[in-house]
């Protein structure tokens, strides 16, 4: 019975493959088993999974040699076609939203309604006339594509939700010195390929994008500039401190202008997202909302110093945060590091452990 009710968490993005199994304890969960495994080239792109049969021998192969016995997975959709945001909608019962959901849905949602999943939430309400909602929505294509890699690697998928979902599940949600009801926060998973900007007011998602300029983006210029394989460039960009570029000295080291150049088209387009959330802002207009923090995490957020460099930049407090400084979440001692790669793998594990899948 135990085996067949485990689950894991799959994070299946372009570069990696990360598996995380977790159990509950008596504070919380704790990681037990873990797996990652490089993406087949060229088989995931923008979230779209193009060559399921492949990414699904890759899952299983990992998940075989970690030794995970479980039978069922927690995935998340992820890309620039994801669609994340609270909406207003005229009044109504859930029963009501459930019905009418995909005509009222189809007066945000980018592209064919028919085409998505569309999952609906109510929030509040607004007025006597209006509620907020948290409106969700997904290309099918993206979530069959995964659903598909999981069938191949012999897992029954139960949930699907939102990678951002999952990453603020196991770095805010739960860590309860975050307060959640009462501030504002911006939570910036840095991919590979993309780089998801969710912010989350007093609990309530209010605006999620995706860009392109990611970890591979900072790679890909180190290669350009000093004619490097990947290999050294990569190794090239972890032997960085983004934070000594605030320093003069540091203004003069070539690598470090190459990084900061990339780093500062993503910190426009935060500021871009901040500047919006100003703009839609309830209340007295006069007064903007207070950012009480923003917080990075993926495999992009692993450059020394970004962290530091973002905050110079933005004037707002900005953290590289991982699971494992999360007090519920403990590990069995494998981990050296704060987990910052982990928070899409592990929320979706913990998701059926919390609370019912």
């Amino acid at each position: 019975m135990a085996r067949k009710q485990a689950y894991v968490g799959i994070d299946i993005g372009h570069s990696n493959i990360r598996i995380v199994q977790v159990e509950k304890t008596a504070g919380g969960v704790r990681l037990t088993k873990f797996a990652i495994t490089e993406t087949p080239a060229d088989s995931v792109r923008d979230g779209l999974v193009r060559n399921p049969e492949e990414v699904g021998h890759a899952i299983k192969t990992a998940m075989k040699e970690a030794h995970m016995n479980a039978h069922r997975a927690v995935i998340a959709a992820s890309g620039g076609a994801v669609y994340v945001r609270a909406v207003p909608f005229p009044k109504m019962n859930a029963a009501m939203l459930r019905e009418s959901l995909k005509f009222e849905a189809s007066r945000y949602v980018p592209g064919s309604i028919e085409d998505s999943y569309v999952e609906a939430e109510i929030l509040e309400n607004l007025n006597d006339a209006q509620m907020n909602v948290l409106l969700a929505a997904a290309p099918r294509d993206i979530v069959d594509g995964r659903i598909a890699a999981c069938k191949a690697a012999g897992l029954d998928v139960r949930v699907v939700e939102i990678e951002t979902f999952a990453a603020s599940r196991a770095l805010l949600e739960t860590d309860q010195t975050k307060e959640m009801g009462t501030n504002t926060y911006i939570l910036v998973d840095i991919g590979a390929a993309s780089t998801t900007v969710s912010v989350i007011e007093n609990g309530t998602y209010v605006m999620h994008r995706s860009m392109p300029t990611a970890g591979n983006t900072l790679t890909e210029g180190l290669k350009a500039a000093f004619k490097l394989e990947t290999v050294d460039a990569e190794a090239g960009k972890h032997a960085l401190d983004l934070a000594e570029f605030l320093t003069p000295e540091g203004q003069e080291n070539p690598p470090l202008k190459v990084i900061a150049a990339h780093v500062d088209d993503l910190v426009r387009e935060l500021r871009r997202s901040m500047n919006y959330l100003q703009t839609q802002s309830q209340g007295d207009l006069t007064t903007p909302t207070k950012i009480d923090g923003m917080f990075l995490c993926g495999g992009g957020a692993k450059l020394k110093g970004l962290d530091k460099y973002i905050q110079s930049k933005l004037g707002i407090p900005v953290k590289t945060i991982g699971v494992f400084e999360n007090p519920i979440v403990t590990q069995t001692g494998v981990f050296s590091d704060t987990g910052v790669d982990l928070a899409v793998a592990t929320g979706l594990a913990m998701r059926p452990v919390l609370h019912a899948a």
